[in-house]
């Protein structure tokens, strides 16, 4: 059975709509990147407390893999915390907040309803840089 969701179905092309940008780049993105001072408090935050399985480490870059894009930490002495635009997409956004209090996560913004049915909510790694969780 169907489930029901306030999203508008997606408009199917027409044959006299544009094709897609040819691309010389593959439509897949590789790696996203945080820039971090300190590789190893970073490493044990995105592997210990949010669970991401670490592929590869050392003192300059390291990486995770994630079930889309590889999410990797490269070393800056002058890396400064920004909002990293890196969003999970998640389950039940309200359980993934509680689970990440519960580990000790700084919440920068509570859970809310975004547009349609999408609720976001964000969160601080050890060195400030700002990564979300959206979902139901």
């Amino acid at each position: 059975m169907a489930v029901k969701t306030a999203r508008k179905p997606a408009k199917k092309a027409s044959r006299k709509s544009a094709p897609a940008a040819e691309t010389f780049l593959p439509r897949k993105i590789g790696h996203v990147m945080v820039f971090v001072r300190n590789m190893k408090k970073a490493v044990a935050f995105y592997r210990d407390t949010l669970g991401l399985s670490c592929a590869y480490e050392s003192d300059c870059w390291s990486e995770f893999k994630t079930e889309g894009a590889t999410l990797a930490l490269h070393h800056s002495d002058d890396a400064a915390p920004r909002n990293s635009g890196i969003s999970f997409n998640v389950g039940n956004v309200d359980d993934t907040v509680n689970s990440l209090v519960s580990r000790g996560v700084k919440i920068v913004r509570q859970a809310e309803a975004v547009c349609d049915d999408i609720r976001c909510a964000s969160f601080a790694d050890p060195e400030g840089n700002v990564l979300g969780v959206s979902g139901r």
